[in-house]
């Protein structure tokens, strides 16, 4: 694969804060030597405030027997635990047509279903069954199992539904009308009365009857507000996502669950005992008790990172967070973040969780051996660049950046200088991807993908030394 190394530049602040729909970079971390771990912040408790009026919470659930659970991976598949251990599902050792799995959901038939860049894949813990994509979009952003079988995905400009071998596509102008209208469809869920519940960025829509039911500014709430995603509670209610809080539809209405700050939300779940919980892009997860918010990050050190994925319950209690930079588990006392130095999950970025029943018994952590990093880095004329600093860290760079260097707000980065011939060494690195950054002439340039979008992430596996070869700066 062609290497391209790109640069980038120091972002605008005021313009990322314009943006409410901007995915933003993750807060914290300091710089440290390619030896040394960076030191983890220091501890505060966990921030509460004041009660909050609003809908009462739902009710409680029971254990359900011990079940197994599932993690789609940022471009490398799916890995599932279960009472056996760890198992990495690809498109080289499963029946899984491609790597790229965007979002999953629990079907009322105990199966598993996964959006992938080829269509829908469900499993059932042992046999795969596929189901093409639609021609109507490119990639899912949210799925749903009806009890009728079919599968809903919500994605860019629509929402479309499976059933007997169809598609059938509503496209974002049913969803939203108006100053609201947007094509940007975030997620999609099924209650238990069968009707179909559809979040924008601007509205909520309800399919049932074969007509939709939409809510926006004007229509179901008095303000222009900004979803992205929603929930079925145990009692059965809608609740959705936004910047300040929940709203619930409850009584024919929406009733508002605002906690006072504004956090960018990207995930909304219940835990077994009814409390609420609100992960966002960049500000780790909030938690109501019915009473009180409390507000969980890095800051706190209960998070590795605060950028926050998903959210999935199971029935024995526990929470399990999908985050950029782990898998973090809450059992109601305490917090366990597993990784791939720590355990075999098959990748540090998770973009979901899907958890079965009570889910399965928490592996034991283990010890793995650290890797090495080892290149060169030359200019765009092919000539050596000395005493350049060239760091790596875990989550995928934009073109833009915050903080001193790319990568130190990051949850993890180590950094290292060239030497007089351009050629880096950096040890110590805990197994995982990792993005490749270096100090340039003019600033900064990253390693891209092979069409120079995106960041390009290398494998360090644990105990491995990795040679990138020469990496050399991209002429203008």
């Amino acid at each position: 694969m062609k290497q391209k190394f790109v640069p980038i530049t120091l972002a605008v602040l005021l313009l990322m804060l314009a943006s409410l729909a901007c995915q933003a970079a993750t807060a914290g971390g300091k710089s440290a030597d390619a030896t040394d771990v960076p030191a983890k912040p220091t501890s505060v408790e966990p921030t509460a405030t004041e009660p909050a009026k609003g809908p009462k919470l739902p009710s409680t659930i029971a254990p359900g027997g011990t079940g197994m659970a599932c993690f789609g991976l940022y471009e490398a598949g799916i890995s599932c635990l279960d009472e056996k251990g760890w198992k990495t599902y690809t498109s080289k050792n499963a029946d899984l047509p491609s790597d790229y799995v965007t979002d999953g959901a629990l079907c009322p038939d105990g199966r598993m279903a996964f959006a992938q860049s080829d269509g829908v894949s469900l499993f059932d813990g042992k046999k795969w069954e596929n189901i093409a994509i639609s021609k109507d979009y490119s990639s899912a952003d949210g799925l749903a199992c009806a009890k009728d079988g079919s599968i809903w995905v919500a994605h860019f400009q629509g929402v479309s539904h499976y059933v007997k071998g169809t598609w059938t596509t509503y496209p974002s102008a049913e969803l939203a009308t108006g100053d609201s209208a947007n094509e940007l469809v975030y997620d999609v869920k099924i209650g238990p009365d069968g009707a179909v519940w559809v979040v924008t960025s601007n509205s909520v829509a309800m399919f049932n009857d074969g007509k939709w039911k939409v809510f926006q500014q004007g229509q179901g709430f008095d303000d222009k507000m900004f979803f992205n995603a929603l929930t079925i509670d145990a009692d059965g209610r809608v609740w959705v996502a936004y910047g300040t809080g929940a709203a619930v539809y409850e009584d024919g209405a929406w009733k508002l669950l605002d906690k006072g700050d504004y956090d960018s939300p990207s995930a909304i779940d219940f835990d077994a005992k009814g409390q609420l919980w609100l992960g966002t892009l960049s500000s780790g997860v909030s938690v109501y008790n019915g009473n009180t918010w409390a507000k969980y990050s890095r800051k706190s050190e209960d998070l590795s990172s605060d950028s926050i994925n998903s959210i999935a319950a199971d029935r024995s209690g526990r929470i399990w967070l999908a985050t950029s930079y782990g898998l973090t588990v809450f059992d109601g006392a305490t917090w366990q973040t597993y990784r791939m130095d720590n355990t075999d999950i098959g990748d540090n970025n998770i973009r979901f969780a899907l958890v079965v029943k009570d889910g399965p018994t928490l592996p034991k952590l283990a010890d793995k051996d650290k890797g090495s990093l080892v290149g060169a880095l030359h200019d765009a004329d092919g000539k050596s660049m000395p005493g350049m600093r060239v760091e790596i860290c875990v989550e995928p760079l934009g073109s833009q950046y915050n903080g001193d260097t790319p990568c130190s707000e990051q949850p993890f980065f180590l950094s290292t200088k060239t030497d007089e011939k351009g050629a880096f060494k950096i040890e110590n690195i805990p197994a995982g991807y990792y993005v490749i950054a270096s100090e340039t002439a003019t600033g900064w340039a990253q390693l891209t993908t092979e069409f120079g979008i995106g960041s390009e992430r290398t494998l360090i596996a644990a105990g491995k030394k990795v040679d990138v070869g020469t990496l050399t700066l991209e002429k203008k």
